[in-house]
């Protein structure tokens, strides 16, 4: 795929200024998971679409929030 050392170099840039905390690449390798750290949904919207496969209308994305889990919070 031509632009994927832009879209490699981008989500390096991001994890370098701690906007992606990790980056996955599925099993099947037809998709990547990539955990963020947004202030909120706009921000982490705003940082999928940064990247240049988004940009170029080649990628898809579903953006889900997160918050601790109550069990294991409640233990520590």
């Amino acid at each position: 795929m031509p632009h994927l050392e832009s879209e490699t170099k981008h989500a390096l840039m991001l994890f370098a200024v701690q906007k992606v905390r990790e980056l996955y690449s599925r099993a099947d390798e037809k998709s990547a998971i990539l955990v963020l750290e947004p202030k909120d949904d706009t921000e982490a919207r705003q940082i999928v679409e940064s990247l240049p496969l988004a940009q170029l209308g080649m990628l898809s994305f579903d953006i889900y929030g997160t918050k601790p889990c109550r069990g294991f919070v409640a233990n520590l």
